[in-house]
């Protein structure tokens, strides 16, 4: 059964009203099917989505080496994909779109190291890329394989999916040495590469604690001048999609998810589907904006359980913390501290617990905001 997108609740906001005319449209930025590694259909996965996660939309992302030798995914079944997303997409009601997960790995170069295996495509030393969903509005003619010597690298892959009026995103950010070079590309002015998904520092799995970093390592890719909205994908491989990203969007349509998606205009959840708000000066998550004198900060949060704890993060640091009201809460207020320059996030911590004992997260796409005359400033320096 089908299940109407919630409205944003102006009733619920505090400060500058979000738009009416733009609701939070729920969906799954990452899945994978036996299309690649994955078990299930691509319809089954699509129909799950549809009739028992209830999504709004879903973006599947099968890897780009397919699922057998040659270990690159044919084109004829990169098409038959883009058929089948097709069929199951009825604007205002449901969205599918057709993506794959750019599979770069240390085994594509030569110099893996004593003993390891190598498909010795690029010469030299392996560099370690990590993974990244590319995705479009529309049909593709082509995918950019990680293989492929045109667009092996964020830069080039940023490149040609720029051309093709795609959108790329950053998955499961790595906080140690396989990661190293995941954000090898223009961090402050790429818009092609529009999200990173988000996640918890520290996670549990299988009665195990797993120190992950994510947030700290987004954290520092923003303070180096990185410009990236937040998003999360269940990464499923066993054909269950969930709503782990909430999309502001004006409709429910390829395009207006696409516009949304570029404008980083998204929040990421770990669990329960938190609503959640924040406005700078009147402006949305994912903007960056100047203004004159200082930011006066709105946010709001509507759970789906108690909360236990909703800050504003300003550049990494807790700026502020709400007022908490059962599952509800809201500040406003006028950032004094305001230096000129800063980004802005909120974060949300629930009560309650997924499968693993973990609590219920949900953070904001960062707004970021110069001051008008630090910014007259910066240019006097330059």
């Amino acid at each position: 059964m089908w299940m109407p997108s919630v409205l944003v609740l102006l009733a619920v906001m505090a400060g500058p009203a979000v738009s009416a005319e733009r609701q939070v449209y729920w969906g799954d930025v990452h899945c994978h099917t036996d299309h690649s590694d994955g078990t299930g259909s691509l319809e089954a996965l699509l129909t799950y989505a549809r009739d028992v996660a209830h999504l709004d939309f879903v973006i599947v992302t099968d890897h780009d080496f397919g699922h057998g030798h040659p270990w690159w995914m044919a084109n004829e079944e990169w098409q038959l994909i883009q058929d089948t997303i097709d069929s199951f997409t009825v604007p205002g009601r449901f969205v599918a779109i057709a993506g794959y997960e750019w599979t770069s790995q240390p085994k594509y170069w030569t110099e893996v190291g004593p003993g390891m295996a190598s498909e010795r495509i690029f010469p030299g030393p392996p560099r370690y890329y990590n993974h990244k969903n590319v995705y479009f509005p529309g049909r593709a003619e082509r995918m950019f394989n990680a293989k492929d010597r045109s667009c092996f690298t964020p830069r080039s892959l940023a490149a040609a999916v720029q051309r093709a009026g795609g959108l790329i995103q950053n998955n499961h950010p790595d906080a140690g040495p396989e990661g190293r070079d995941q954000f090898d590309y223009d961090t402050g002015g790429d818009g092609v590469i529009a999200n990173t998904e988000m996640g918890a520092d520290t996670v549990h799995y299988g009665g195990k604690t797993y120190e992950l970093g994510w947030e700290r390592l987004l954290r520092g890719f923003l303070a180096r001048g990185g410009r990236t909205g937040f998003v999360k994908g269940t990464d499923t491989h066993e054909g269950k999609p969930a709503a782990r990203t909430a999309v502001l969007a004006g409709e429910l349509t390829r395009a207006a998810l696409f516009e949304a998606l570029a404008s980083r205009r998204t929040y990421a959840v770990s669990y329960s589907r938190i609503g959640l708000d924040l406005r700078i000066n009147g402006h949305a998550m994912g903007e960056e904006m100047t203004i004159n004198g200082k930011p006066r900060i709105a946010a709001s949060v509507a759970g789906t359980a108690l909360l236990a704890d909703a800050a504003v993060i300003r550049d990494g640091q807790v700026l502020r913390r709400l007022k908490l009201d059962g599952s509800r809460a809201t500040l406003a207020f006028t950032d004094e501290s305001f230096d000129g320059a800063a980004y802005y996030y909120l974060r949300v911590v629930q009560a309650d617990q997924d499968d693993n004992l973990d609590p219920s997260y949900a953070w904001s796409s960062p707004i970021w905001v110069k001051e008008r005359r630090h910014q007259a400033r910066l240019g006097t320096l330059q």
